[in-house]
């Protein structure tokens, strides 16, 4: 198996995350990674990623209940996120 760089594992927890909400089998999610990355990737490589989206996920919830701080910064984020869709979606309605 190659080794993927930062931008292209970031890449393939991307596609791995969009396709498994979606239900799409782990054949066919290598295939679009593979197809993305230009790399081969076994379903050994899937499990690992995976476990390192778990990880990951695991870490940003703890931050998330420990740190009051990081938890507004969060929510606002968000805020600011629907905040600016609206803005978006509201212009595409006036320029129609």
């Amino acid at each position: 198996m190659a080794k993927f760089t930062r931008s292209e594992r970031s890449l393939e927890k991307s596609i791995l995350s969009a396709l498994s909400v979606k239900k799409i089998p782990d054949s066919e999610i290598i295939k679009e990674i593979e197809q993305q990355t230009n790399k081969r990737i076994g379903r050994r490589s899937i499990y690992d990623l995976r476990q390192s989206i778990k990880k990951e996920s695991y870490h940003w919830y703890k931050t998330m209940r420990t740190s009051q701080d990081e938890y507004i910064h969060e929510f606002m984020e968000r805020i600011n996120e629907i905040m600016s869709l609206q803005k978006k979606y509201h212009q595409i309605i006036d320029s129609n």
